[in-house]
């Protein structure tokens, strides 16, 4: 079995993610795209962090547009492919996209469909869930090159609705099948079972997710009252790791303390490649300047100077240490039994026009009695206004 074939784990994602019109012939509607307006708009904005490929496959010649392509480069590769009957796309191209797709269920079945077929032999299966439905696509990697293909006796799907399958019971396994269904109620676990005379392979599918944990993307911040613990358990948190354990490939929610994210967690994707989340531990949080870079554009005005930060151009996730706000300290002057002291040092000078202030001062006129100008330390370990404690989380997955 050749790597292409899980190339058809990414087809979903890739007409997802580029907008492509979708036809039923994954390359024929990529030829599409190619040669389209849509396409060389979306390349020039640089929409996508990858270069394109369109492989004759008369001659096996690779056309290659790659990223900062000019426009009369673009325009040779949209007038070359039109030239072309049909494409052909290299097992590159889908490793390529793989690291860019902003679907961690498709992403993650592809590489466990890489991993299958290169080292697994027997039985085994992929599911890769989309918007037609949840697809469990099933292999049979020889043991030798004279094992024959395994039969199906028997197959069964709870909680879900059948829509296709390439096989059928009595009939022989082929080196990749598959069979795709709809969920009968969202919030069940779907149970997958195959019998073959070679054995046995199922699939745990978990309820999704309703309510609470369906209406927040990924990178979103909640305060909330609730400890980590108790956070997830009402949450779910880890229902689709298979140890129920906190992981960032599987759950859905990480406490902002600053911990490592893996690559393939959904808020590291979505955020150029984030290693971590952001650690709120301790602090307030302060909103940017600018959140829309071509606010101007859109007609909105920038920030007032009564709220701009002034450090401007701040980076996210960026720590600002606490400030006093320069300012004056004003020495009031005082009366003694209808005397009136007056202060050498005002307006927070440390030297007055007498001379400086060393902590005392004789008053004219009141018994030459000393004195005290003193400005006295005062506060504590930080500036801060009232608050209450409180917990952060980000949404991972």
């Amino acid at each position: 079995m050749e790597p292409i074939q899980c190339a058809k784990l990414l087809e979903g994602g890739i007409y997802t993610t580029l907008n492509v019109v979708k036809t039923g012939d994954f390359l024929y509607d990529l030829k599409k795209y190619y040669e389209s307006e849509k396409f060389k708009e979306d390349f020039k904005a640089r929409k996508f962090s990858f270069g394109f490929e369109a492989i004759d496959p008369t001659s096996m010649v690779k056309n290659v547009l790659n990223l900062g392509a000019s426009d009369d480069e673009i325009n040779s590769f949209q007038e070359k492919i039109k030239s072309l009957e049909t494409i052909m796309v290299s097992q590159s191209f889908f490793d390529s996209f793989s690291l860019h797709t902003p679907n961690k269920d498709i992403i993650e079945g592809y590489l466990k469909c890489l991993e299958v077929q290169n080292n697994k032999k027997g039985l085994s299966t992929v599911v890769q869930e989309g918007d037609e439905g949840i697809t469990i696509y099933i292999f049979y990697n020889k043991i030798s090159s004279t094992d024959p293909s395994p039969v199906v006796e028997d197959y069964k799907i709870t909680n879900g609705i059948e829509i296709s399958k390439s096989f059928h019971k009595g009939g022989i396994l082929d080196d990749d099948n598959s069979i795709t269904f709809k969920r009968s109620d969202p919030s069940k676990d779907i149970f997958f079972f195959l019998d073959t005379d070679k054995g046995p392979v199922n699939c745990l599918l978990n309820g999704l997710p309703n309510g609470f944990n369906k209406d927040f993307p990924v990178g979103t911040v909640l305060c909330s009252y609730l400890n980590w613990v108790e956070f997830q358990e009402v949450t779910q948190n880890n229902l689709s790791n298979p140890d129920k354990n906190w992981n960032s490939k599987y759950s859905k929610w990480a406490p902002c303390d600053g911990r490592i994210i893996d690559s393939t967690c959904g808020l590291a994707r979505a955020g150029q490649n984030l290693t971590n989340v952001p650690d709120l531990r301790g602090v307030f949080l302060r909103g940017n300047n600018v959140f829309d870079s071509n606010e101007a554009g859109n007609g909105i005005p920038g920030v007032s100077s009564q709220q701009k930060d002034p450090s401007d151009n701040r980076l996210r996730g960026s720590i600002q240490q606490d400030e006093f706000k320069e300012h004056n300290h004003q020495i009031v002057q005082q009366s003694f039994g209808g005397v009136v002291a007056t202060p050498l040092a005002v307006s927070g000078n440390t030297s007055g026009a007498d001379g400086d202030l060393d902590g005392s001062q004789t008053v004219s006129g009141y018994d030459k009695a000393a004195v005290p100008l003193v400005i006295a330390i005062t506060g504590g370990k930080e500036t801060r206004p009232k608050n209450m404690a409180i917990n952060y989380y980000i949404r991972i997955n």
